[in-house]
């Protein structure tokens, strides 16, 4: 116990004490000599800073951990690697991978019996998806509140007290984000935890700061920023450093917000906080014009530039690693099945592993494509940069691509959000597909994963089109429209499909954020024509109006009375992609007279 104490110490002061790269030749030189719990133990208790910074090192120490964990079959010991990796995941940025490995972790302290960490893993999980499930994230921090309460783990629920102020803050609901944020802060002081008191009280300055009472906040980050410079804590320094800035900022103190800028970033950089570093130049770029140095200002904003080509580089780099990860993890569970299965199980299991094989290969194949696709546009802006003279043009050209990298961003998240949680549900299904040993019924599984394939093959295919290009003429949406109704037509036969096209502005361009929008409205118009209104024919138009183009799909269905039926997802999607681009969005129906989609997109936006 001597030795396994020690082990622990070095450990928790390795971070301050040797260089990262060391602390896990340490680690793999010391893990040999422990035994199978003290392994387990010892790698659960990696760092945070470690873990936050070296990500894809501390993946693969818990992966080891995970499988002795299993071996020895100890439930409890199982949640606390799932929970920590799952932290990893969410600091490498792989969300969807956090949330099923957080998921994990649940079962097995339920195994266990572990209602704290139970608790706390709920409230983990909420947290994480506040950027982009908010009431969903809600329904996760309640549910861990509820766990946490009644265990009297004055720790656990301190956290999940200053998580849920948090979502609240994303609410804009700030006065309930403070009454959190005292009650977490109260329970961290009476416990005296260190790592706990500087979080509360950034929060709460954060509340203030949102609430524009700056004195206050600032008040609050400079008790933080003393705790964590005792702590030598230097994530915490570089952030705090970056909150103190933000209210100078406010307060119109540009020269005292310079200097706190240029502190977090000099700390960002020593620490490789490439995400902190962006933020810091876009800001040092702002204050630097506001006193009116346009050569600092423009050196900034070249490098806010630089820094955020690298988070899309590091971005695309990631998701071609965990595809990596995952298709040989899934190839050595493939092979120990078919070891111990028979031969008809075999057979089965072989052609299910084909068929996984390929789905992956193509998938990367898309990502490598995509990934060709962005690197040939960076290199095409960082071409037209250098040949910019005049100081005021750089700024103005740099502040366009901002905005086109915003809009890339944004169809990004679209491919995220739609066909990453497909992709996530293909994979599930063909898990879940050994424990079927019916031929027919697995015949009929696979036919319809097939079917579900192509609809998420057709929805990317869709977002490549819109980002292949930077604008987006009438002809190309008139052909890509055009290719959909082909579509439409092979799969129902007593529909007839028209398409008119009268603009006679061929000078006209989207943005490939208008264009996806417009396309998907349609695309959303008349699928729902063909599943709902049983319709004889299908209408659809794009006409040049004064200064619009007027989009507008017509159906002879049966119509709906609009005050009667509830609108559900996919009519208030559309609505909200219209709302996006700012177009005009109107839908007129009767029973027995059909529907009208209009959608009036100004030529001005």
């Amino acid at each position: 116990m001597i030795k396994y104490a020690t082990l622990l110490l070095f450990l928790s002061l390795g971070v301050f004490s040797i260089a990262q790269t060391r602390f896990f030749e340490n680690l793999d030189r010391i893990l040999p000599k422990l035994s199978s719990k003290e392994k387990i133990d010892t790698i659960v208790a990696i760092p945070f800073e470690i873990m936050n910074s070296e990500g894809h090192e501390s993946v693969a120490q818990y992966k080891l951990a995970l499988t002795i964990a299993k071996e020895i079959n100890d439930a409890d010991r199982v949640g606390r690697v799932y929970e920590k990796m799952g932290l990893a995941y969410y600091y490498l940025g792989e969300y969807d991978t956090s949330v099923l490995a957080m998921t994990k972790a649940i079962e097995a302290y339920e195994k266990s019996g572990n209602q704290v960490r139970m608790g706390s893993t709920y409230a983990s999980i909420g947290y994480q998806m506040k950027r982009r499930n908010l009431p969903t994230a809600f329904e996760y921090m309640r549910e861990g509140i509820k766990i946490l309460k009644p265990t009297q783990d004055e720790t656990a629920l301190s956290a999940a007290y200053n998580n849920i102020g948090v979502l609240h803050q994303f609410n804009d609901d700030l006065d309930s984000a403070l009454y959190y944020f005292y009650l977490g802060y109260d329970l961290v002081l009476a416990n005296k935890d260190s790592l706990g008191i500087p979080y509360s009280l950034n929060n709460i300055g954060q509340a203030f700061f949102a609430k524009g009472e700056f004195d206050k906040a600032l008040n609050y980050y400079e008790k933080a920023f003393k705790i964590r410079s005792i702590k030598k804590d230097r994530n915490g320094i570089a952030e705090n450093y970056r909150f103190l800035a933000d209210v100078y900022f406010e307060q119109q103190e540009y020269d005292k917000a310079i200097e706190n800028y240029l502190a977090s970033m000099k700390i960002g950089e020593e620490i490789n906080y490439t995400y902190l570093c962006q933020v810091n130049s876009d800001q040092l770029a702002i204050s630097y014009e506001k006193i009116g140095d346009y050569k600092q200002a423009l050196h900034y904003r070249n490098l806010n530039q630089t820094l955020k080509d690298k988070i899309i580089n590091e971005q695309s780099n990631k998701a071609i690693a965990a595809l990596e990860v995952q298709f040989d993890t899934e190839r050595k569970e493939k092979e120990l099945a078919i070891k111990s299965a028979s031969v008809i199980q075999e057979k089965t299991k072989v052609r299910r592993r084909t068929s996984l094989l390929i789905g992956v290969l193509i998938t990367l194949a898309l990502l490598l494509f995509i990934a060709l696709l962005i690197y040939r546009q960076l290199k095409a802006k960082q071409l037209h940069l250098q040949k910019e003279n005049q100081l005021k043009d750089l700024i103005a050209e740099t502040e366009t691509k901002n905005k086109i990298y915003e809009e890339r961003m944004r169809i990004s998240r679209d491919l995220h959000d739609n066909i990453g949680s497909q992709l996530t549900f293909l994979i599930s299904s063909m898990d879940n597909m050994k424990y079927i040993s019916d031929g027919e019924k697995l015949k009929f599984k696979l036919t319809d994963l097939s079917s579900f394939a192509r609809v998420t093959i057709s929805q990317l295919r869709d977002t490549i089109w819109a980002m292949n290009k930077d604008k987006l003429s009438i002809e190309d949406m008139h052909i890509r429209i055009l290719s959909f109704l082909e579509i439409a037509k092979e799969n129902t036969k007593d529909i007839q499909f028209s398409f008119e096209n009268t603009v006679e502005d061929k000078g006209f361009e989207f943005s490939p954020s208008e264009g996806i929008n417009l396309f998907r409205i349609l695309q959303e118009s008349v699928n729902n024509a063909i599943k709902y209104a049983s319709p004889e024919q299908v209408e659809i138009s794009m006409k040049e109006e004064r200064d619009a183009i007027v989009f507008t799909v017509v159906d002879d269905g049966i119509g709906f009375d609009e005050l009667a039926v509830r609108k559900g997802f996919g009519l208030r999607n559309m609505q909200a992609r219209a709302k996006e681009i700012n177009a005009r969005y109107e839908l007129r129906s009767e029973l027995g007279s059909g529907t009208h989609v209009i959608i009036e997109f100004p030529k001005n936006t």
